[in-house]
């Protein structure tokens, strides 16, 4: 089982390595006008939203290390057509059926490895430290890859999509040295699995106090999600940042975000993990809140701040659902959250377009959803409780 802790940290680093982190729009925009690039956005939000339950369903019933493999294959081959494509449909069928296939049995699934593992080894514990140290791994690739992708763009648009591609096939081979873990792992029917469908809704708000932080977390997840989706890049272009500069940008507030993630746990103090979360929200929501009334650089400072925050939210988050979820439904919840959270999102995409155009600009909309995200977060987080 510590074979599987550290093969994890790997397997965090090569499914994130986005060395398209600041090219992507740019790509898209090469078979396309904005229409065609927000057919794309959508048309994988949709997909990667059908494919959340049921994969976390598979994760559940049929094993992590399974489903992390067909995950790594998945995502590899279908970067590497992205990268390859000649056309339209070539680039959308490959993201929509392979990458974002990949990506939906990706999630949840190396949370539940690890927290299995460490149940197994009776160090459950354990599990807000070793994420921190995860999440820090996965922002730390974004960093660093982000860079280089940043370069290789200049030498193929598609290149940075193949470097990623070729990095989660590794991780694909390094998946095989997985060992299932036997907390909880049990043998399932086909019937079986399609019960499972219903249980992550049942575990989210099945008690009171479940009830209210499921609630929390769908309502402000739902707004965090429309911050990185979007909101985040319409900003910095609209702040005159070059696709190197954005690439730089957010390489920047990855690395900062990363030695945050493997810091937090490690202090001596205990952590309340519903002041975490409300913080973090209130800062995401403030930063985007002052986004009209200042300049280039105090944007960059802002958005590494944000980012941040979205590091903290996302940890507190996974640590208080795996220590309220059993283990034979962990995945599913996990799934199942990210779905509620990315659901407006993927309904409304071309409605918050559209607001951005009516409210004058990305900076003005932000100032609008910075107020409603502050009412919102002292809205619901008065009912929190943390759950037994």
């Amino acid at each position: 089982m510590r074979r599987n802790i550290r093969i994890a940290y790997f397997l965090s680093f090569a499914f994130h390595a986005w060395f398209w982190l600041g090219s992507w729009i740019f790509y898209y925009l090469r078979f396309g006008d904005y229409a065609s690039v927000a057919l794309l956005d959508s048309g994988a939000v949709a997909v990667t939203l059908l494919m959340e339950i049921p994969t976390g369903a598979f994760a559940d019933l049929l094993g992590k290390r399974k489903t992390l493999i067909l995950a790594f294959l998945l995502q590899g081959t279908g970067n590497i057509v992205m990268g390859l494509s000649g056309s339209f449909w070539m680039l959308a069928l490959s993201l929509w059926l392979l990458t974002c296939v990949g990506g939906a049995f990706y999630s949840g699934a190396l949370e539940a490895l690890v927290f299995d593992s460490l149940k197994s080894m009776g160090e459950d514990h354990r599990f807000d430290k070793v994420m921190g140290g995860i999440s820090a791994t996965k922002l730390w690739s974004m960093a660093l890859c982000g860079v280089i992708g940043g370069f290789s763009y200049y030498i193929a648009p598609g290149l940075p999509f193949i470097l990623n591609g070729i990095v989660c096939l590794v991780g694909f081979i390094v998946c095989l040295w997985l060992n299932e873990p036997t907390v909880d792992t049990e043998k399932h029917s086909l019937a079986d699995f399609f019960r499972q469908n219903t249980l992550g809704i049942k575990t989210l708000f099945g008690s009171v106090s479940m009830k209210q932080l499921s609630l929390f977390l769908t309502m402000t997840g739902a707004f965090m999600v429309v911050s990185y989706e979007i909101l985040e890049d319409l900003l910095a272009i609209e702040f005159g940042y070059s696709p190197m500069g954005i690439s730089i940008l957010f390489s920047v507030a990855c690395l900062v975000a990363g030695l945050i993630s493997v810091y937090i746990p490690r202090w001596k103090i205990q952590i309340d993990h519903k002041v975490m979360l409300v913080v973090s929200v209130m800062i995401v929501a403030v930063t985007r809140l002052l986004s009209p009334w200042i300049g280039m650089m105090a944007f960059g400072g802002l958005t590494l701040l944000g980012i941040v925050s979205e590091v903290v939210y996302n940890n507190s988050t996974s640590v208080l659902v795996n220590q309220n979820t059993e283990s034979k439904v962990r995945a599913t919840t996990l799934s199942t959250l990210s779905l509620l959270r990315s659901l407006p999102y993927a309904m409304g995409g071309s409605l918050v377009g559209a607001l951005v155009l009516l409210s004058g600009g990305a900076k003005n909309f932000s100032l609008w959803f910075g107020l409603i995200l502050v009412g919102l977060t002292l809205l619901l987080s008065r009912g929190i409780k943390k759950p037994a």
